[in-house]
């Protein structure tokens, strides 16, 4: 596992489809963010879950990135091709008693709000396909950490359940391959939208019990549409327009989004133009809190 003491962080889209304008505000918040300090700026593709993520998906997400200039350090990191690293990682939380296997369905606790354990201490159907499941009960906790934009949060992992580490069907699950492979590629700065917020305390603690450091954390605004859903591809956000005027155009829109501000000018520079007058006057302190609402 590398070591690095500068900035290092990630853009780390599922290919589900092509990127819309709210994944493009999270990609260019983490992109400015690194590259105002410096530092490199990775992309993981996490591909984990193959009947989300058609064919030709990844690829169409990594020209548009690199469409809006946002060329990213290092070779591109696929979550297929880190199976044996997510596997050796569930042996040790196994090996803590951390990790425990669940034959519950969904359908069996759909009158909770969260799972209820059931299987912690035994199987409740034998012979059964098992998931297995993080004890979330256990540990340090609550969790604690200094949210860059949102402040001071504190949270106990067993509010949130028994998260799943690997599925029924053998497939590895988002929290354990996230914490792996910030780990492998050495990533320092988090930034992604606040919607994840609520998964960091999981990830903090699978930190701490796989021995890995833990980046700081910067949550951005979400974009969200008029009635005020998450701009997303399950509430059909339009995918981002790849002629040249378009680019330059959603660019600066993401930027305001960002509550960056940018000068007026600056929609029609060029896409290096507008890039480079973004890294040079990148502020957190100008992020506001709430959501922003755009219109598709």
């Amino acid at each position: 596992m590398p070591s690095h003491t500068t900035y290092r962080g990630r853009f780390a889209p599922t290919p589900s489809g092509p990127l819309h304008l709210g994944s493009l505000v999270a990609a260019l918040g983490s992109y400015l963010d690194a590259r105002a300090s410096q530092g490199e700026w990775r992309v993981r593709i996490e591909d984990i879950d193959p009947p989300r993520c058609p064919p030709g998906a990844a690829d169409t997400i990594l020209h548009q990135l690199e469409a809006f200039g946002l060329h990213w350090d290092g070779d591109v990191c696929w979550q297929h091709q880190r199976s044996e690293a997510y596997a050796q990682a569930l042996e040790r939380l196994k090996a803590q008693g951390l990790a425990y296997p669940c034959s519950c369905s969904r359908k069996q606790w759909r009158d909770h709000a969260i799972y209820p354990g059931w299987c912690r201490n035994a199987l409740q159907a034998p012979g059964q396909p098992v998931a297995w499941r993080l004890r979330s009960d256990l540990g340090q906790r609550p969790v604690n950490w200094q949210d860059r934009l949102f402040g001071s949060q504190t949270h106990d992992p067993e509010e949130y359940g028994d998260v799943v580490l690997q599925r029924k069907d053998g497939l590895w699950a988002y929290q354990l391959a996230v914490v792996v492979d910030d780990a492998h590629q050495g990533i320092t700065d988090v930034v992604r939208g606040i919607d994840l917020l609520d998964n960091t305390p999981w990830q903090r603690q699978l930190q701490r019990a796989l021995g890995y450091p833990q980046p700081r954390y910067l949550h951005l605004p979400l974009v969200v549409t008029r009635e005020g859903q998450k701009l997303s591809k399950q509430n059909l956000a339009p995918a981002l327009a790849n002629n040249t005027t378009a680019v330059r155009q959603q660019l600066f829109k993401a930027l305001q989004l960002l509550d960056q501000s940018p000068p007026a000018k600056l929609v029609n520079a060029t896409v290096s133009e507008q890039l480079a007058w973004a890294i040079e006057h990148w502020q957190v302190a100008r992020l506001k809190a709430e959501p922003h609402r755009f219109a598709c």
